[in-house]
């Protein structure tokens, strides 16, 4: 039974500006989630836990790029820009004091610079370049084919597929579900068994109608809830969020028919978007919501 791991925004493998924020709000590292997954998880599902094979689909490189180098962030120095005698004269009239607070706003800036660009850079990229069934774009390509290598390990071993997101990492495997799988016949026999979402906005982004296959036929106006993603490609949806998290929202009460569950990490609030990933007692639970969730013995969902 293959475990597939999507990340959110703000995650880069290399060494860049995009990646300081992975220091500041406690990214955790893939091997750690991997680790955890392998130990915890991987279990539950097969007698065989160390012949599991654990995955991540990473898509950070295909997230936003800054053309600029981030010339745009104003806590960052402006390296290379031009005086005008105008400026050089303002520059020389300043007050020690004013430059002093300029220093200390920017240094209480600096840390939202380093993640919130980023966080908004990947979003808008995604949404921007993610394409439709006819020409998908480069993260929907990347995630389909991350599906295809697992998709063909499950069918290989005869078990389910068990695929975990976070954050942005869940709206992208909505959108995969629900209309890039059903519109793209090459892709129509992956099904994922159990998706569990982490600190997603896949609520959230439905309520705006942001999903290719949102419709203005669901939602509070008309009373009816946005079906789950079909059967043909989706068994069950586990959806966790946290009162702590300020990123994470709930799906309940939108979707139809999706678990949604409150899980407290005890984190800060700069932790905890990603403190779930880190946390024994969520691999735990996850653990247990798979066994309720899928019949491991018979490599088949249980009936609902």
């Amino acid at each position: 039974m293959p475990i597939v791991y999507i990340h959110g925004v703000a995650v880069r493998d290399d060494d860049q500006v995009l990646a300081r924020s992975a220091k500041r709000f406690r990214e955790v590292p893939w091997p750690t989630i991997q680790s955890l997954l392998s130990e915890h998880v991987a279990p539950s599902l097969s007698d065989d836990p160390v012949g599991v094979p654990v995955m991540r689909i990473y898509w950070g490189d295909l997230g936003a790029q800054f053309a600029w180098g981030g010339r745009s962030l104003v806590s960052r120095p402006l390296e290379g820009a031009r005086q005008t005698p105008a400026d050089a004269t303002a520059a020389g009239l300043r007050a020690k004091g004013i430059r002093n607070i300029q220093a200390t706003v920017s240094a209480l800036r600096r840390p939202l610079e380093d993640f919130v660009p980023v966080f908004l850079g990947d979003v808008l990229t995604y949404v921007a370049r993610r394409g439709n069934a006819d020409a998908p774009g480069p993260i929907p390509q990347r995630v389909l084919a991350g599906l295809e290598t697992a998709a063909f390990a499950a069918r290989a071993r005869n078990e389910p597929l068990v695929v975990v997101t976070h954050s942005m990492g869940g709206q992208v495997l909505y959108d995969v579900l629900t209309h890039f799988l059903p519109r793209m016949p090459q892709h129509r026999h992956i099904r994922v068994d159990f998706w569990c979402a982490t600190a997603s906005q896949v609520g959230f982004f439905e309520e705006l109608g942001l999903f290719l296959e949102s419709t203005p036929g669901h939602g509070d106006s008309t009373g009816v809830r946005t079906p789950l993603p079909s059967s043909a490609h989706l068994g069950s949806w586990w959806n966790v969020w946290d009162h702590a998290d300020l990123l994470s929202f709930r799906a309940d009460g939108i979707f139809e028919g999706v678990d949604d569950a409150a899980f407290f990490t005890g984190g800060t609030l700069a932790s905890e978007h990603n403190r779930y990933l880190a946390s024994v007692t969520f691999h735990q639970m996850l653990a247990e919501k798979i066994r309720g969730s899928l019949d491991v013995e018979g490599r088949l969902p249980r009936s609902t």
